[in-house]
């Protein structure tokens, strides 16, 4: 069942390590980031297929990405969460066309980021309808406590190469965020979150943006040296570090 959102929960989010879905986008922003968004792929919105195009990075090179990305509901939110000084690190769009085959596994994200302190507030943003049958958000409340050792999968259905050992994932804990055009869910670097594939003929489209604290270090040699992905922004508030000065980024102008 959608839920019609309600505002930001701050208490949720710190108790539960999560908080959502709250409406984010009006109805016209949502279909017009949806718009953009095929119109990128290169795809006719009625007729969505699989893609091989890189869906990391986008607010990089396209300045409607980077509006979209630093979006004044997701921003505030963070301030709430990380505090005054806020800074986008990545984007990446969460695409599943009908009939997809492949699902996230459970993981916490923070088994594949090499930051310190391991600071990172995630908003999920759905930007079309996004329900259990085309693989919508699951959440596990109250798993963002504890980090837990990731293991290799190799099923060929997983999208990752890692995640959780199915033994230690208590599914009847897990709540399906179901979400209506425009609305979000945030979560932290390790509330452990996945979901399944698409099994409809509705495309799932949806997009994440990462966000941290200017004290924050990217280890950018345990990175690999990924600068095309990961750049800094400094979204509000002040840089008094300078950490990551070599990896940031500049908005789009067009």
């Amino acid at each position: 069942m959608i839920t019609k959102g309600s505002p930001f929960s701050l208490k949720q989010y710190e108790e539960e390590g999560y908080s959502g879905p709250v409406q984010g986008l009006s109805l016209e922003e949502a279909d017009r980031y949806y718009n953009l968004f095929f119109d990128a792929l290169g795809q006719n919105k009625f007729a969505p297929g699989p893609t091989k195009v890189p869906l990391s990075a986008w607010h990089h090179k396209h300045r409607w990405a980077y509006e979209l990305a630093t979006h004044k509901s997701i921003v505030d939110a963070m301030t709430q969460i990380l505090g005054d000084d806020v800074v986008l690190w990545a984007m990446h769009f969460w695409y599943k066309e009908p009939g997809n085959g492949k699902y996230i596994p459970w993981h916490q994200d923070i088994n594949y980021w090499p930051m310190e302190p391991a600071i990172n507030a995630t908003a999920w943003v759905s930007l079309g309808w996004s329900i259990k049958e085309n693989g919508c958000l699951r959440v596990i409340p109250g798993t963002h406590r504890h980090h837990v050792k990731h293991v290799s999968l190799n099923d060929g259905q997983s999208t990752f190469g890692e995640g959780l050992p199915a033994d230690l994932v208590d599914e009847s804990m897990a709540v399906d965020l179901e979400m209506s055009p425009g609305q979000i869910a945030f979560f932290n670097e390790a509330t452990i979150h996945g979901s399944e594939m698409n099994s409809s003929n509705i495309p799932r489209v949806a997009f994440s943006v990462r966000y941290t604290t200017p004290e924050v270090k990217f280890k950018m040699e345990e990175w690999g040296g990924d600068t095309s992905r990961i750049r800094t922004f400094l979204v509000r508030g002040a840089d008094r570090f300078g950490y990551n000065d070599a990896i940031a980024g500049i908005v789009p102008t067009e």
